[in-house]
């Protein structure tokens, strides 16, 4: 069984998601809920890595999915970056290559990493 701690906010990220992130989301969807709640896992706190390219990843950092286990439930707490998340659930939000921005900073990080990714 699936549990939300915080169903709105989780909710919202999962929107913004499905938006901007769209292979995230079908990941997310049809490949790591299926398998929670199928899977039994030992009562604990969890995180798991979603698939992001790694110009994002050198941005914002890692995307994952944060869960817990307690008695055979798996709660859903959050999607990190849970900030840029927020956001573009929030706004709408400009994109460059596919990744949004939230400002003017994080536009410039992006293009002069994408530079270095290219270099090498």
């Amino acid at each position: 069984m699936i549990k939300y701690q915080n169903e709105n906010e989780f909710r919202k990220r999962k929107k913004a998601l499905s938006r901007y992130f769209r292979k995230n989301y079908k990941y997310l969807m049809y490949t790591v809920f299926p398998k929670l709640k199928e899977e039994h896992k030992v009562d604990g706190q969890y995180e798991l890595e979603l698939p992001t390219n790694d110009l994002f990843t050198r941005i914002y950092g890692p995307m994952k999915l944060l869960f817990s286990v307690k008695n055979d439930i798996t709660y859903l707490e959050d999607i990190i970056p849970n900030n840029l998340l927020t956001l573009c659930y929030e706004r709408d939000l400009p994109t460059y290559k596919g990744i949004p921005y939230a400002s003017e900073k994080d536009f410039k990080k992006l293009k002069i990493m994408e530079k270095l990714i290219w270099r090498h």
